[in-house]
């Protein structure tokens, strides 16, 4: 579990960087998406998407009866 989350981490610190890196224009299309899907809209997807995981382990942990 402890390698996960490390692993989550990292992973969130890299699109801080990308994020934060003024070389990267979040409007150019990713060459590799889908489309015309800019770096803003991918950016937008993952952070939904933790979003949306995060809310299935707090409703875990709730039902569990060990949220704190």
């Amino acid at each position: 579990m402890e390698r996960q989350r490390r692993g989550v981490q990292g992973d969130r610190e890299t699109l801080k960087q990308l994020v934060r890196d003024t070389a990267v224009d979040l409007f150019a299309t990713v060459p590799t998406g889908k489309g015309q899907q800019t770096y803003l809209r991918a950016i937008m997807l993952v952070v939904d998407h933790n979003a949306y995981h995060l809310g299935q382990l707090i409703a875990v942990r709730r039902a569990l009866g060990v949220w704190k």
